[in-house]
Protein backbone atom coordinates (compact mmCIF):
# COMPACT_ATOMS: atom_id res chain seq x y z
CA UNK A 1 0.00 0.00 0.00
CA UNK A 2 1.04 3.68 -0.49
CA UNK A 3 -0.41 6.75 -0.65
CA UNK A 4 -0.07 9.73 -1.65
CA UNK A 5 -0.56 13.83 -1.20
CA UNK A 6 -2.20 15.86 -4.09
CA UNK A 7 -1.78 19.44 -4.13
CA UNK A 8 -3.05 21.32 -6.94
CA UNK A 9 -0.50 24.79 -7.37
CA UNK A 10 -1.67 28.65 -8.00
CA UNK A 11 -1.19 27.55 -11.73
CA UNK A 12 -3.69 25.12 -11.68
CA UNK A 13 -0.70 22.25 -11.71
CA UNK A 14 -1.01 18.84 -10.07
CA UNK A 15 1.92 18.11 -7.71
CA UNK A 16 2.34 15.09 -5.37
CA UNK A 17 4.19 13.68 -2.69
CA UNK A 18 4.00 10.64 -0.57
CA UNK A 19 2.77 10.21 2.85
CA UNK A 20 3.34 7.38 5.11
CA UNK A 21 1.22 4.44 5.56
CA UNK A 22 0.86 3.46 9.26
CA UNK A 23 0.25 0.07 10.20
CA UNK A 24 -1.95 -0.34 13.20
CA UNK A 25 -1.01 -3.70 14.34
CA UNK A 26 2.63 -1.91 15.09
CA UNK A 27 4.28 -1.10 18.31
CA UNK A 28 4.02 2.59 18.67
CA UNK A 29 7.91 3.83 19.92
CA UNK A 30 9.19 6.07 22.55
CA UNK A 31 11.66 8.80 23.10
CA UNK A 32 12.44 11.25 20.69
CA UNK A 33 12.11 11.35 17.10
CA UNK A 34 14.47 13.31 14.94
CA UNK A 35 13.36 14.66 11.43
CA UNK A 36 16.41 15.43 9.63
CA UNK A 37 15.79 18.45 7.86
CA UNK A 38 13.20 21.48 8.17
CA UNK A 39 13.68 24.78 6.01
CA UNK A 40 12.09 28.09 6.03
CA UNK A 41 12.01 31.35 3.98
CA UNK A 42 13.69 31.91 0.80
CA UNK A 43 11.00 30.05 -0.94
CA UNK A 44 10.75 27.35 1.59
CA UNK A 45 7.73 25.69 4.26
CA UNK A 46 8.00 22.67 5.93
CA UNK A 47 5.06 21.23 7.94
CA UNK A 48 5.34 18.92 10.18
CA UNK A 49 2.75 15.95 10.56
CA UNK A 50 1.83 14.17 13.54
CA UNK A 51 -0.62 10.63 13.30
CA UNK A 52 -1.65 8.71 16.40
CA UNK A 53 -2.33 5.77 15.84
CA UNK A 54 -3.24 4.34 19.24
CA UNK A 55 -6.08 5.08 21.54
CA UNK A 56 -4.74 6.73 23.88
CA UNK A 57 -3.66 10.73 23.68
CA UNK A 58 -0.37 11.55 23.05
CA UNK A 59 1.52 15.30 23.93
CA UNK A 60 4.49 16.82 23.91
CA UNK A 61 7.02 18.83 22.04
CA UNK A 62 8.06 20.10 18.50
CA UNK A 63 11.21 21.53 18.88
CA UNK A 64 13.23 23.40 16.19
CA UNK A 65 17.49 22.84 15.85
CA UNK A 66 19.95 24.41 13.89
CA UNK A 67 22.80 23.02 12.45
CA UNK A 68 24.76 23.01 15.95
CA UNK A 69 22.18 21.30 17.46
CA UNK A 70 20.65 24.71 18.99
CA UNK A 71 17.33 26.42 19.30
CA UNK A 72 16.23 27.72 16.05
CA UNK A 73 13.21 30.47 16.00
CA UNK A 74 10.32 29.65 13.38
CA UNK A 75 6.91 30.91 13.16
CA UNK A 76 3.84 28.41 13.42
CA UNK A 77 0.55 30.36 13.07
CA UNK A 78 0.85 33.72 15.41
CA UNK A 79 3.73 31.56 17.53
CA UNK A 80 7.31 32.34 17.11
CA UNK A 81 9.58 29.88 19.00
CA UNK A 82 11.57 27.07 18.44
CA UNK A 83 9.13 25.02 20.72
CA UNK A 84 6.06 24.32 20.48
CA UNK A 85 3.21 21.82 22.83
CA UNK A 86 1.28 19.21 20.77
CA UNK A 87 -1.55 17.37 21.54
CA UNK A 88 -2.56 14.89 19.42
CA UNK A 89 -6.18 12.76 19.95
CA UNK A 90 -6.63 9.25 19.84
CA UNK A 91 -6.50 8.10 16.26
CA UNK A 92 -5.95 11.58 15.36
CA UNK A 93 -3.45 13.94 13.83
CA UNK A 94 -1.79 17.45 13.93
CA UNK A 95 0.04 19.24 11.81
CA UNK A 96 2.36 22.39 12.25
CA UNK A 97 3.02 24.32 9.16
CA UNK A 98 6.54 27.19 9.05
CA UNK A 99 5.28 30.57 7.66
CA UNK A 100 8.07 30.73 5.31
CA UNK A 101 7.64 34.66 5.26
CA UNK A 102 11.55 34.94 5.60
CA UNK A 103 13.84 36.30 3.11
CA UNK A 104 16.68 34.18 3.79
CA UNK A 105 16.58 30.14 4.40
CA UNK A 106 16.71 28.96 7.98
CA UNK A 107 17.08 24.92 8.09
CA UNK A 108 18.22 21.91 10.71
CA UNK A 109 16.39 19.42 12.74
CA UNK A 110 12.91 18.94 14.42
CA UNK A 111 12.76 16.84 17.58
CA UNK A 112 9.55 15.44 18.38
CA UNK A 113 9.71 15.13 22.19
CA UNK A 114 7.27 12.86 24.25
CA UNK A 115 5.87 14.06 26.94
CA UNK A 116 7.14 11.93 29.92
CA UNK A 117 9.13 9.58 28.15
CA UNK A 118 5.92 7.96 26.69
CA UNK A 119 5.35 6.89 23.02
CA UNK A 120 5.40 9.16 20.67
CA UNK A 121 2.99 10.13 17.00
CA UNK A 122 4.25 8.61 13.69
CA UNK A 123 6.08 11.49 12.42
CA UNK A 124 6.84 13.25 8.69
CA UNK A 125 8.13 16.44 6.97
CA UNK A 126 6.66 17.62 3.95
CA UNK A 127 9.01 20.11 2.16
CA UNK A 128 7.17 23.22 -0.25
CA UNK A 129 9.43 25.49 -2.70
CA UNK A 130 7.96 28.48 -4.16
CA UNK A 131 9.02 30.33 -7.04
CA UNK A 132 7.74 34.09 -6.77
CA UNK A 133 3.77 33.39 -6.00
CA UNK A 134 3.96 29.84 -7.61
CA UNK A 135 4.67 26.59 -5.21
CA UNK A 136 6.56 24.37 -7.75
CA UNK A 137 7.68 21.12 -5.65
CA UNK A 138 6.35 18.94 -2.76
CA UNK A 139 7.87 16.41 -0.91
CA UNK A 140 7.16 14.09 1.73
CA UNK A 141 9.85 12.96 4.01
CA UNK A 142 10.17 10.23 6.48
CA UNK A 143 13.73 9.23 8.46
CA UNK A 144 15.33 6.25 8.77
CA UNK A 145 17.65 5.64 11.72
CA UNK A 146 20.52 3.73 12.17
CA UNK A 147 24.54 3.78 11.95
CA UNK A 148 24.89 2.15 8.12
CA UNK A 149 22.65 3.07 4.81
CA UNK A 150 22.83 2.60 1.10
CA UNK A 151 20.69 4.15 -0.98
CA UNK A 152 20.64 4.54 -5.11
CA UNK A 153 22.67 8.50 -6.19
CA UNK A 154 22.78 10.29 -8.95
CA UNK A 155 24.72 13.88 -10.26
CA UNK A 156 24.50 15.90 -13.19
CA UNK A 157 24.76 18.83 -11.54
CA UNK A 158 24.92 22.54 -13.51
CA UNK A 159 22.22 24.42 -11.70
CA UNK A 160 19.52 26.07 -13.48
CA UNK A 161 20.27 23.62 -16.35
CA UNK A 162 17.12 22.01 -17.35
CA UNK A 163 17.48 18.32 -16.97
CA UNK A 164 20.18 18.07 -14.62
CA UNK A 165 20.06 16.05 -11.16
CA UNK A 166 21.46 15.83 -8.17
CA UNK A 167 21.05 13.44 -4.87
CA UNK A 168 20.65 15.33 -1.56
CA UNK A 169 21.52 14.20 1.73
CA UNK A 170 20.51 15.19 5.41
CA UNK A 171 21.30 13.59 8.56
CA UNK A 172 21.07 14.30 12.42
CA UNK A 173 23.20 12.94 15.12
CA UNK A 174 20.60 11.49 17.72
CA UNK A 175 23.70 10.96 20.10
CA UNK A 176 24.77 13.45 23.10
CA UNK A 177 28.63 12.51 21.67
CA UNK A 178 30.00 13.53 18.35
CA UNK A 179 29.57 11.70 14.81
CA UNK A 180 31.89 10.69 12.23
CA UNK A 181 29.44 10.31 9.17
CA UNK A 182 31.68 8.76 6.17
CA UNK A 183 30.73 9.15 2.43
CA UNK A 184 31.50 5.95 -0.04
CA UNK A 185 30.48 5.83 -3.86
CA UNK A 186 30.22 2.52 -5.57
CA UNK A 187 29.23 1.90 -9.27
CA UNK A 188 25.84 0.26 -10.11
CA UNK A 189 27.81 -2.65 -10.28
CA UNK A 190 28.76 -2.12 -6.79
CA UNK A 191 32.44 -2.17 -7.75
CA UNK A 192 34.70 1.00 -6.12
CA UNK A 193 34.54 4.22 -7.84
CA UNK A 194 38.25 4.84 -7.15
CA UNK A 195 36.84 8.08 -5.56
CA UNK A 196 38.17 7.86 -1.58
CA UNK A 197 35.33 8.04 1.06
CA UNK A 198 34.75 11.30 2.44
CA UNK A 199 34.24 12.12 6.08
CA UNK A 200 32.10 15.14 8.20
CA UNK A 201 31.84 15.26 12.04
CA UNK A 202 28.13 16.19 12.94
CA UNK A 203 28.30 17.76 16.59
CA UNK A 204 26.03 16.24 19.44
CA UNK A 205 22.51 16.54 18.52
CA UNK A 206 23.91 18.39 15.73
CA UNK A 207 22.59 18.50 11.56
CA UNK A 208 24.23 18.73 8.04
CA UNK A 209 22.41 18.58 4.45
CA UNK A 210 24.83 18.43 1.30
CA UNK A 211 24.27 17.54 -2.05
CA UNK A 212 26.39 14.89 -3.71
CA UNK A 213 28.04 16.96 -5.31
CA UNK A 214 29.27 19.05 -2.44
CA UNK A 215 30.71 15.66 -0.88
CA UNK A 216 32.79 14.44 -3.58
CA UNK A 217 33.97 18.03 -5.55
CA UNK A 218 35.39 15.67 -8.38
CA UNK A 219 32.85 13.49 -9.20
CA UNK A 220 32.23 13.60 -13.34
CA UNK A 221 29.79 14.99 -15.01
CA UNK A 222 27.20 12.80 -14.96
CA UNK A 223 27.44 9.86 -12.23
CA UNK A 224 24.86 7.22 -11.56
CA UNK A 225 25.47 4.76 -8.58
CA UNK A 226 25.49 3.69 -5.21
CA UNK A 227 26.02 5.82 -1.76
CA UNK A 228 27.37 4.20 1.10
CA UNK A 229 26.36 6.02 4.53
CA UNK A 230 28.08 4.60 8.10
CA UNK A 231 28.65 6.78 11.34
CA UNK A 232 30.05 5.78 14.26
CA UNK A 233 26.49 6.72 16.53
CA UNK A 234 23.04 6.40 15.13
CA UNK A 235 21.77 9.10 12.81
CA UNK A 236 18.61 10.19 11.42
CA UNK A 237 19.03 10.20 7.48
CA UNK A 238 16.49 11.44 4.13
CA UNK A 239 17.52 11.25 0.95
CA UNK A 240 16.39 14.02 -2.05
CA UNK A 241 16.72 14.28 -5.29
CA UNK A 242 16.85 17.59 -6.98
CA UNK A 243 16.32 18.08 -10.71
CA UNK A 244 15.26 21.26 -13.03
CA UNK A 245 12.64 20.97 -15.08
CA UNK A 246 12.41 22.46 -18.55
CA UNK A 247 11.31 25.75 -17.09
CA UNK A 248 14.80 25.37 -15.13
CA UNK A 249 12.62 25.14 -11.89
CA UNK A 250 13.81 23.10 -8.95
CA UNK A 251 11.78 20.10 -8.15
CA UNK A 252 12.00 17.44 -5.17
CA UNK A 253 11.60 14.41 -4.70
CA UNK A 254 12.54 11.61 -2.10
CA UNK A 255 14.96 8.62 -2.43
CA UNK A 256 14.77 6.66 1.07
CA UNK A 257 17.97 4.99 1.72
CA UNK A 258 18.22 1.47 3.20
CA UNK A 259 19.19 0.26 6.72
CA UNK A 260 22.01 -2.53 6.21
CA UNK A 261 20.90 -3.70 9.41
CA UNK A 262 17.74 -4.85 7.72
CA UNK A 263 16.88 -8.03 7.52
CA UNK A 264 16.79 -8.93 3.49
CA UNK A 265 12.78 -9.68 2.37
CA UNK A 266 12.95 -13.67 0.24
CA UNK A 267 9.61 -13.30 -1.56
CA UNK A 268 7.83 -11.28 -4.16
CA UNK A 269 8.49 -7.61 -3.75
CA UNK A 270 4.64 -5.77 -4.81
CA UNK A 271 4.59 -2.45 -5.79
CA UNK A 272 1.14 -0.93 -5.47
CA UNK A 273 1.29 1.57 -8.85
CA UNK A 274 2.79 2.52 -11.37
CA UNK A 275 1.56 5.03 -14.37
CA UNK A 276 2.78 5.49 -17.87
CA UNK A 277 1.91 7.90 -20.60
CA UNK A 278 -0.68 10.58 -20.39
CA UNK A 279 2.38 13.30 -18.84
CA UNK A 280 3.18 10.21 -16.30
CA UNK A 281 6.33 7.95 -16.23
CA UNK A 282 7.55 5.39 -13.52
CA UNK A 283 11.06 4.85 -13.08
CA UNK A 284 11.87 1.63 -10.85
CA UNK A 285 15.60 0.87 -8.94
CA UNK A 286 16.52 -1.72 -7.60
CA UNK A 287 19.43 -2.22 -5.45
CA UNK A 288 21.27 -4.52 -2.73
CA UNK A 289 20.29 -3.37 1.00
CA UNK A 290 23.75 -4.69 1.51
CA UNK A 291 27.31 -5.74 0.74
CA UNK A 292 27.80 -8.99 -0.83
CA UNK A 293 24.06 -9.27 -1.43
CA UNK A 294 22.62 -10.46 -4.99
CA UNK A 295 19.66 -11.01 -6.37
CA UNK A 296 18.07 -11.68 -9.85
CA UNK A 297 14.29 -12.39 -10.98
CA UNK A 298 11.70 -10.38 -13.00
CA UNK A 299 9.86 -7.29 -12.91
CA UNK A 300 6.45 -7.81 -13.97
CA UNK A 301 3.57 -5.07 -14.71
CA UNK A 302 -0.40 -6.08 -14.14
CA UNK A 303 -3.10 -4.06 -15.17
CA UNK A 304 -5.87 -3.44 -12.00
Amino acid sequence: MVALRGFTNERGEFLIATLPVIDNAGIPTSGTVFLPQFADGGGWKTQVILVNPTDTPMTGTVEFANGTGAAANVTVGAQTSSSFMYSVPRRGSQKFVTSGLAQVTSSGSVRIVPAGGGFVPVSQVVFSFRSGAITISEAGVTPSIGTVFRMFAESSWRPGTPGNIQTGIALTNTASSLATVTFELMRLDGSSTGTAPASISVPAFGQTAKFLGEIFTSLPDAFSGMLRISSTTNISVVGLRGRYNERSEFLITTTPPADEAAAPINDVLFFPHFADSGGYTTEFILFSGAGGQASSGKLQLFPQ
